[in-house]
Order: structure tokens, then sequence, then C-alpha cells
């Protein structure tokens, strides 16, 4: 019988993120516990989380003595491979012979190796409720760990088997909220996220699941099919997290919120007329070709203080590829025109196989066409598991050994650094990725002094901030942007007055329109 449960979270490590603390609250294992205690209401369930428990080595096994749980579940993201095996050991050498049940992206994309390893009995692949729920019904009848489950794999004499997969919840209405309860808000003060706001004042929410787009980098390109929750549900949510917590401002954690456009309307108008004083909050990269002039009011009008738009690549021909199909034309004009209403974060991407010097320099231009964005952001692309680009690739077993290698470190290197760029691209042939080490770090700099310290930006941007944060939350948001937990006001003031005698030294010119080479990489 499955009385107690210890749901535990990777997420944390000084080498992967930024250096200042990153995080969020342990959203997916929330939903995990509150179906099952749905299902199971006498069940007993605690969440650990190596994010606020920075001596986890320490604290871990501890819980593990003190609670001792019938079963654990643990997850990650890939970036968190290493430590999501640190935790194993911890576990299996606390409490030997109790089940560990593998979760999240890491465990969908690696549940061959980590079931061999024996760092997990059993992976749960996909989404979880439905499959942990039908798991803990097959142990509390007094059966053994399955093998057949669907939506699992498992170990089957000495071979990872992969079960049938499990059909994706569609009615997500009917999915219980997750579990508030099992965290505690001020364990996150000093805490930061890709939203800039501390996870110690802010709910996350998840209002729907899935894409529709293709992005071949991205761990859910195989998955097809969108589900969103309704305008209703999201607001009784986002009403229960303010009467029970104080909570008013949201990180919306969809794959991609604004698509639909009418159900994304929809949302924004309710959130609108129902919870004035609201301040959201959309970090994860939204698709600036499916906005329009209304679109942006509404967010404005529900209360959007920040967004991020995920551009990647310019070259049309790198768009196809890749599986994004973003209409770059109609993309630039709502980047510029939100960037004049939110803080607006922008991601672009360099190293794609077969991408050019040429074509990565275009991206670059036409993220220097942007005035008002306040984080532009650049990442080098990382290969994972379970990915198009990886099939792509088809790397060699001594290649996929380095692949898995690169997992951990930083898509986003430190603005300033003498490290050397670790690239995917050293990997393979120049044919197959003609960019090396030493071309991302030519165009790097060149993108910081292009992009990053456009001196009309920073003032625009400063101004933009001041808008919607006061001096200190600039500051701690400057922190993390710059990788930087020495940042204060007084560098923000250096670098505004930079900005500002560059201007007055040489005034702007009239804005052109994205160069026309870009038309010519069709």
């Amino acid at each position: 019988m499955i009385r107690r449960i210890l749901l535990v979270a990777a997420d944390a490590s000084e080498e992967s993120f930024q250096a200042s603390r990153w995080g969020s609250h342990p959203l997916g294992l929330m939903y995990i516990a509150a179906a099952a205690r749905e299902a199971f209401p006498d069940t007993e369930i605690r969440i650990f989380q190596t994010l606020t428990s920075r001596d986890y080595e320490t604290a871990l096994p501890r819980v593990l003595r003190e609670f001792e749980p019938d079963l654990i579940g643990l997850r990650a993201l890939s970036f968190f491979r290493d430590q999501f095996s640190a935790l194993s050991r911890i576990i299996r050498q606390t409490l030997p012979g109790r089940p560990i049940i593998g979760g999240g992206p890491h465990v969908s994309s690696a549940y061959d190796q980590l079931l061999e390893a024996g760092e997990i009995d059993l992976a749960v692949i996909g989404e979880g409720e439905e499959t942990f729920s039908a798991l803990l019904t097959i142990l509390n009848r007094g059966e053994p760990m399955p093998v057949d489950l669907v939506g699992t794999a498992a170990l089957v004499d000495g071979k990872a088997l992969r079960n049938e997969k499990r059909v994706r919840i569609r009615d997500l209405d009917a999915v219980p909220l997750p579990a508030y309860d099992l965290i505690d808000l001020e364990q996150y003060r000093g805490i930061s996220n890709a939203a800039h706001v501390p996870p110690s004042h802010c709910g996350y929410i998840e209002t729907s699941r899935g894409c529709p787009y293709r992005c071949f980098y991205c761990h859910i390109a195989a998955e097809k099919a969108t589900h969103q929750r309704s305008p209703a549900s999201v607001v009784h949510e986002m009403r229960k997290r303010r009467d029970d917590h104080g909570i008013t401002s949201f990180m919306f954690v969809d794959d991609i919120f604004n698509f639909p456009q009418p159900r994304a309307k929809a949302v924004l108008r309710k959130i609108a007329a129902e919870l004035p004083g609201m301040r959201l909050h959309f970090p994860i990269g939204l698709r600036a070709d499916q906005m329009d002039e209304e679109m942006l009011d509404l967010f404005e009008a529900a209360g959007t203080v920040m967004m991020s738009l995920a551009v990647e690549t310019v070259t049309p021909r790198l768009q196809r590829f890749i599986g994004k199909n973003l209409k770059i034309d109609r993309a630039q004009k709502m980047i510029d025109a939100a960037s004049r209403r939110f803080i607006c974060t922008t991601f672009f991407m360099a190293g794609f196989p077969s991408e050019t010097k040429e074509e990565m320099r275009a991206t670059i231009d036409y993220a220097a066409s942007f005035d008002h964005l306040c984080d532009p952001t650049l990442n080098i692309v990382r290969v994972f598991r379970d990915t198009l680009l990886w099939t792509h690739l088809d790397p060699t077993p001594e290649q996929a050994r380095r692949l898995d290698g690169q997992t951990s470190m930083r898509t986003t290197p430190r603005m300033f650094t003498t490290d050397p760029f670790v690239f995917y691209g050293d990997i393979f042939d120049r044919d197959k990725v003609p960019l090396t080490s030493d071309d991302i770090a030519e165009l790097r700099i060149e993108w910081l002094q292009k992009v990053q310290f456009n001196p009309q930006r920073i003032v625009n941007s400063y101004e933009m901030m001041r808008r919607f944060l006061d001096e200190e939350d600039v500051a701690r948001t400057y922190q993390s942007w710059l990788n930087d937990e020495r940042f204060t006001m007084r560098k923000m003031q250096r670098m505004l007055e930079f900005g500002r005698a560059q201007i007055n030294r040489n005034p702007p010119a009239i804005r052109q329109p994205a160069p026309t080479r870009l038309k010519m990489t069709a």
C-alpha cells in the first residue's frame, strides 16, 4: 500500500543557467500531486526541490529518513541530467529498495539509459497525471511494479521497453489544480526566473498544452495536438491563488499561449473584465506573427508587464528547415509594436546545421533594428535526445556521448567571459554544421556590439522598465540578464550615461526596414 509519496525536482545547478539563482515552482510535480490526492485522498505527499534546498546532499537524506516514503518520484529537465543521477544515488543509498519513478523531459528522452543504469524503476513518458494515478491504483492493489503500463517504459530482461503511448488529456478543465499547498513561497526569496519576478511573489499558471509547430530542436515537436483550458477555468485558478495566497502576479508557462488567437483573446478579455489589478508575465516565447493590434490591446488591458517573443533565425530557408515557419516581416512589425508597450525579451539562436556566417549576421542585423527591446537574447543551439534535430544529425555513439555531455551547459554564455565556447558543431564535419566555436565567439562579439550595447536600446529599455518596475527590481533584473550578481543601480546609471552620450554624439538615423539581403537567402 502506498501511504506516503515524495516527489523530487532536480532543478538547480550552479553551472546550468544564470550566475544568479534561477528557477520556478515545481508546477509539473504539483499537478501530479493534485491528481494523486484526488484519486487517493488518504495518501500523504510531499515535494522536495533542489532549487530551494541548496545543500540537497544533506537535506534529501534527512527528508527520506524522516518521511520514509513508500514511493519516490524524480523529475528533471535535460539540463539537470547530472543532478538527476546524483539524486537517484542518494535515494538508493538512503532507502534501498524503494521504487523510483522517473518523469519530465530528461526521462522522456533518455528513459532507456536511465532504466538500464538502474537510476529509476519505471519511466513516465509525457503527461503524468493519468499515468501516475493508474500506477498508484496497481500498486495499491498489492501488485508488483508493472512493465506494461500505458504511458511508461520499463526494464524487461535487462532492456528498456517503451509501452504504448497514453492519449494526451483533452479536457484540461477537468485536471485538478496544482497543489500549491505543498510548497512554501517564502523559500523562493532571493530566486529569480525567466520573467524576473521573484517566485516568492507570483503564481505559475498553465492555460494550454502542446504546440502545433514542429521546431526541430524542441522536445515536443512530435506532438502536434494542442489542448486549451476555458477562459473561465483560467480565471477561476487565478482568483483562487489571489484569495488563498495573495498572489496578483502570474507567470504563464504555456508552450504557446497566443495560439489559437481567438482563444487567447478570450482569456485576456475575461482576465481584464473579472480580475483588475493583475500583473501578467509571458516568459515562454510567444509567436509574434500570431499577434495583431487587438491582441496587444488585450494584453495591456489584462495587465501584462512582460512578454518574450521567439524569432530564432531570420533566414527563410532556415525557418523552413527548423520547422518554425515564422512570418519574418509580420513578426518584425509586431515585435516593434510590443516592445514599445511592454518589457520585451526576444529569443534568437545561433548555430543551426547548415547555417552560415552571412545568415547569422542577417539575424544580428534584424535584432539590431529594434531599439526598445529590454532583453534581446542570443542562445547557442544545443542538441537534445528525442528531438528531430538529434535525428537529423544522426550522431555516432561517440558523438552522442559528447552531445550528452553538453546538455547541462549554458545555452546563453556569460556576457563577459574568457571561457572557451562549447559548441556542438565542433563534433561534426563542416558540411553538416559550417559554424565552429570560434565562429560563434566572433559572431557573439558582433551581437554585443550591435544589439546588446546599442545606446538607444539601453536608454529606451530602461525607460520602459521603469514604467512597470521600481529601481530595485530593475537592478535585480539586470543582475539576471548580465549574469552579474554585483550589478547595482550605480552601474545602471553609468550605462545610461554612456548611452545618452553616444546618442548625443551620433543621433539616430531614420529607421530602416530589415536588410533586403534577407530576401536573397530564401
